[in-house]
């Protein structure tokens, strides 16, 4: 029984690889036309986008200081304007304005401040995806599409099966 079946099997071994072998063959098939297929994409684009700005700041502190020498210098050029009565006149007025200017000095700073973020900004563009290609086997017409350039031929797996 066991030197039946071994005989039985070494038999049908050739046949089935022999099977396998033709149905799976491997041929080519004469490039006739390659078009690429283009497709629209959105495609999206960081960037970083910085703003100066001007900013006022108001300080409170003690103008004292400025005040008083404000006072003294519209003093000094006042008194160099006008003779007696008038001098003494033009010297007041000047230290009255020189203190208005002194104290109003330090109430305002300017100073810029720097603000960043990231914008993002989308754009299309045309990119190739792949290629339509037209091919001849056994003198028939077909149509693909392939990832890449084929070249002048295509490798096809031909498979052959029995029809009942």
């Amino acid at each position: 029984m066991k030197k039946t079946l071994m005989t039985a099997l070494i038999m049908t071994l050739p046949v089935v690889a022999s099977a396998s072998r033709y149905n799976n063959q491997i041929n080519f098939g004469k490039v006739i036309q390659v078009d690429p297929i283009y497709q629209n994409v959105t495609i999206p684009e960081d960037r970083k986008v910085c703003d100066n700005r001007r900013v006022n700041h108001k300080q409170r502190s003690n103008h004292t200081g400025k005040t008083i020498l404000g006072g003294i210098i519209g003093g000094a050029i006042g008194n160099k304007f006008g003779r007696g009565h008038g001098r003494d006149a033009s010297t007041a007025l000047g230290v009255l304005i020189g203190a208005s200017i002194g104290a109003n000095k330090a109430d305002h700073h300017r100073s810029q401040s720097r603000t960043c973020y990231i914008e993002t900004i989308y754009h299309n563009e045309e990119q190739m995806v792949g290629y339509d290609v037209t091919y001849e086997y056994n003198g028939e017409l077909y149509q693909t599409q392939m990832q890449n350039h084929p070249g002048d031929r295509v490798k096809l797996r031909v498979n052959i099966d029995v029809v009942d």
